[in-house]
């Protein structure tokens, strides 16, 4: 079930698709988010519960925003957000599947390479890194949708 889209009113006609830029500028700003909480790990005594508390407030906020308005903190700042070819914002799981399902296989990927010191390490280390590489110069195509929107049937537009 897709929710209606709070960013397009009835006289809407024409949805632009989102730049690349402001789709990077977007993957920088949610990526400068999720890394903000390091800062209090200088704090040894604090340090790694502020770690923890901040990264599951992230992960709530970013989530909520991803359901309710098809958008991720850096999305919402530069002014684009997820919708479907229908107009519709995805349903949550596909929502979640777009966002984090590339990022956690390419990251398992990575894992398992560190961990095996041998050619199959090698093989998971290049893998991982050739589906981020994918996943992101899918984006020079001539609809501007990278490999997660593809697989979530779904487009990144500039709000109304």
């Amino acid at each position: 079930m897709s929710l209606p889209n709070p960013h397009l009113d009835e006289a809407a006609h024409e949805i632009e698709a989102a730049t690349r830029v402001s789709r990077l500028a977007a993957r920088l700003v949610d990526g400068l988010v999720w890394f903000a909480p390091l800062a209090f790990i200088l704090f040894p005594c604090l340090g790694p519960i502020v770690l923890l508390v901040g990264w599951l407030g992230i992960l709530i906020i970013q989530i909520w925003l991803l359901v309710t308005r098809a958008q991720t903190i850096g999305k919402r700042a530069v002014g684009i957000y997820i919708m479907r070819t229908d107009g519709t914002i995805p349903h949550i799981g596909w929502l979640l599947a777009r966002e984090f399902a590339i990022p956690m296989v390419a990251g398992l990927l990575q894992y398992m390479a560190r961990v095996n010191h041998d050619v199959a390490g090698v093989f998971f280390g290049v893998a991982g890194s050739l589906l981020w590489l994918i996943d992101t110069f899918f984006i020079f195509g001539p609809t501007r949708r990278c490999l997660h929107d593809y697989l979530a049937g779904t487009h990144v537009v500039k709000t109304t």
